[in-house]
């Protein structure tokens, strides 16, 4: 009550009132705010608080990819000395940049001294329970500054941080770096203070670093800041006409940038150019609210009661024209609420959550979310988060109105401490029936034991660097690939495998598994049909088919493949031929009658056999071709151009030093005129026009390095339908007569 009538008295520019000092032992109210957020927070998460390690919640989903975000910071910072945002310990041995990846590792530092403490499942548990109660404490934070008033500022972030529906799924799917979102608050708790507070560089320079952090967690986080800071910039320059609050905002943005740009932003920005596959805002609408969520009962809204609440508060404020410079305040974080809700709603208004379709009436979000940069972003749901801080404050305003009159009442048949107790409990009600429904929900959290395999503590003891390869590859059956990621925290081996990186769909252009001789046989080993495309059986290829009982050894040597790993829960769900089919490919890759040195219940491995690949350079064929053809007088591949790739040859050198090599081939044009071409490893080989229906003889002279190598073949002018009846192919250039021919080595 005190700090209600001091905020009020500053407000009205009058001296406030004297304040009673404190008694040392008492315990003040941000102490009970943190205490009371550990407490909901340990609510909220008890399945994971009492069975802290167990196993990780939301293992099944992202949780265990969170484990090993963890793993792969302290590896990398510490053991390997390597920037953490590139992996080859993943989709090795090609790697691939983790920038867009959710790795936060900021939460890996953090994590760092609990592993050898507690185990690594335990910290990443303990870890979102943290996070939970940090959100709700630095939301108090920014609406007590508000506000003047704690209680109504601990209730008003309790509803930001619990009464949402995304919370509860960030939690159960254990998606850390979403239950980190209390850096926002945090964030903007000090950008306000940094505009109202004496000594503001310093609160300025904490405003800074909290971006940073941001940066180091989730950049959605970051956008949310940026458009906040700049709404609140140009709100309060327009209101207030504050142009030194401008100027310090402006501030805050330039030194931000200046400490993050090299570093992280550019290269996020030349990665989001290299690599358009990273562009997926076309799901934005699949992951977009729906308006039912907002006005149906159930969990997709903050409560009905809390509305009532707000509104009669914040009417009953209004009327009595008090506080007449929190007015702006009250704007600005209503309209905030409005704007992000819509935006919540994706590019197209959908009615329910049913409805996939939409009513086809555009949004704002879909030119939001079509511009550069923000086309990489998918979830509109998530500007939930913002519309919930301007609910979170609204509610808290409207809970301060209230409460002195309710006091009134009750000071009429009770002392003021019991007044004050009775009006807490109040309060503890209302968020108790708002919240309820969403604590209930999370109970509903799964935890998924990781059952560490007995055999990579084996691997583990054994110091030496090479790779395993697991099948089947990128799965999500069995454990799911993100609990075979967790594995490797176990036994610290590199690995084919990987899905994460917005390569959920396996669409990465560089995935080695995919591409390369004998590892796509096993990437592809319950489909014979798209093996049959680059292996036919029936013609000649216009490539010898490689001789795995001479080459398949040296392959997997090659690339450091000391074990191939069979999880047998995981085929058996692939496909009823999928066990079958990876046992057949190890006994042909390993030699018939091979016996795996390790079987269980849950996995056999089979130890790979060490040979010297003596050098040997062989081609094959790679993507981008159609089926193998075959006239009178040889075999030939039309190029497919169908989804914009070039037509690819791969070259192997299995050898330590480089090999030169002569490569020679024909190619023949299809109908029109057109150019060809030709790229070795992404740099232009060859380049040349053909006439119509022409050929051309072709000589590569090329310097082959040990490892994969790709020759790219394309045409800018299109492909042209063959114009035969059931033929719907359309046509480039075909390839015939490749020879090769190593002059050196």
């Amino acid at each position: 009550m005190l700090e209600n009538q001091a905020q009020i008295a500053i407000e009205t520019e009058q001296p406030s009132p004297p304040v009673t000092p404190k008694p040392a032992w008492r315990i003040g109210s941000n102490w009970w705010a943190w205490l009371l957020a550990l407490g909901l927070a340990a609510l909220y998460g008890r399945v994971t608080l009492l069975n802290l390690g167990y196993g990780v919640v939301g293992g099944d989903k992202d949780g265990y990819e969170n484990l090993w975000n963890d793993y792969w910071v302290r590896l990398s910072l510490f053991q390997l000395h390597r920037n953490p945002f590139f992996t080859d310990y993943l989709y090795y041995p090609t790697g691939i940049s983790l920038r867009y990846h959710t790795l936060n590792p900021l939460n890996g530092l953090f994590a760092l001294p609990l592993w050898p403490l507690i185990g690594s499942v335990a910290a990443t548990n303990l870890k979102f329970l943290l996070s939970i109660a940090l959100t709700c404490f630095c939301a108090y934070l920014l609406f007590k500054d508000m506000l003047g008033a704690a209680v109504p500022a601990f209730a008003g972030a309790a509803l930001f941080t619990f009464a949402n529906d995304q919370m509860v799924g960030f939690y159960t799917y254990g998606q850390a770096e979403k239950l980190s979102q209390w850096w926002l608050p945090l964030y903007l708790w000090l950008m306000l203070r940094t505009l109202n507070r004496p000594r503001w560089v310093w609160w300025g320079a904490g405003a800074v670093l909290a971006l940073v952090a941001m940066a180091l967690t989730d950049w959605q986080f970051v956008l949310y800041a940026v458009l906040l800071t700049a709404g609140y910039a140009l709100f309060d320059l327009i209101w207030r006409r504050k142009l030194d609050h401008f100027l310090k905002l402006a501030g805050i943005g330039v030194v931000w940038l200046a400490v993050v740009a090299l570093p992280l932003l550019l290269p996020m920005l030349k990665d989001a150019a290299d690599n358009p596959w990273l562009v997926v805002g076309d799901q934005a609408d699949n992951r977009a609210r729906s308006l039912s969520d907002f006005f149906g009962f159930g969990s997709g809204n903050p409560g009905y009661l809390a509305l009532g609440v707000t509104v009669v508060g914040l009417v009953g404020w209004w009327r009595r024209g008090i506080a007449r410079l929190e007015r702006p305040n009250l704007v600005f974080w209503g309209l905030t609420a409005l704007i992000a809700s819509i935006l919540t709603l994706g590019p197209h208004l959908k009615l329910t959550a049913a409805d996939d379709k939409g009513t086809g009436l555009p949004l704002p979000y879909g030119w939001l979310g079509s511009l550069p940069v923000l086309n990489i972003g998918r979830d509109p749901g998530r500007y939930y988060l913002i519309a919930l801080l301007g609910f979170g404050f609204l509610f808290g305003l409207a809970l301060r109105e209230l409460l002195p009159s309710v006091l009134q009442l009750l000071q009429r048949r009770v002392k003021l401490p019991v007044a004050r107790l009775i009006a807490a409990l109040l309060v503890g009600v209302i968020l108790a029936v708002t919240l309820f429904g969403f604590v209930v929900q999370a109970g509903t959290a799964q935890l998924d034991p990781p059952d560490w395999p007995p055999f990579y503590y084996t691997l583990a003891q054994d110091k030496e660097n090479y790779a395993i390869l697991e099948l089947p590859l990128f799965t999500e059956k069995g454990r799911g690939e993100d609990t075979y990621e967790a594995y490797q925290s176990i036994h610290g081996k590199q690995r084919f495998g990987g899905r994460l990186a917005r390569d959920h769909k396996l669409t990465y252009p560089k995935n080695f598994s995919k591409l390369a001789t004998l590892f796509r046989d096993f990437f592809w080993l319950d489909k014979p049909d798209i093996i049959q495309s680059y292996r036919p059986t029936a013609i000649a290829d216009f490539l010898p088919t490689p001789d795995y009982n001479k080459l398949a050894l040296p392959l997997l040597n090659f690339y450091k493949v000391r074990y191939i790993v069979l999880y047998l829960d995981a085929l058996r769900e692939t496909s009823p031929q999928a066990l079958p089919a990876a046992e057949a490919q190890v006994q042909q890759a390993l030699g018939a009658g091979v016996k795996p040195v390790y079987e269980d219940s849950k996995m056999k491995a089979y130890r790979v056999p060490e040979v010297s690949a003596a050098g040997q350079l062989f081609m094959d064929t790679g993507n981008g071709w159609y089926s193998a053809e075959k006239n009178p007088t040889r075999s030939y591949r039309w190029a497919d151009a169908r989804e914009g790739q070039p037509a690819q040859l791969l070259v192997f050198n299995l050898g330590q030093l480089p090999q030169t090599t002569k490569v020679q081939f024909t190619t023949l044009n299809f109908k029109s005129a057109r150019t060809i071409n030709i790229n070795f490893d992404e740099y232009p080989a060859s380049s040349f026009k053909v006439e119509p229906n022409g050929t051309q003889d072709v000589v590569l002279d090329l310097n082959v390095p040990p490892g994969l190598h790709i020759i790219s073949l394309s045409s800018p002018e299109p492909s042209l339908l063959t114009g035969l009846k059931g033929d719907a192919r359309k046509l480039s250039f075909c390839l015939y007569d490749i020879t090769w021919q190593t002059t050196s080595k």
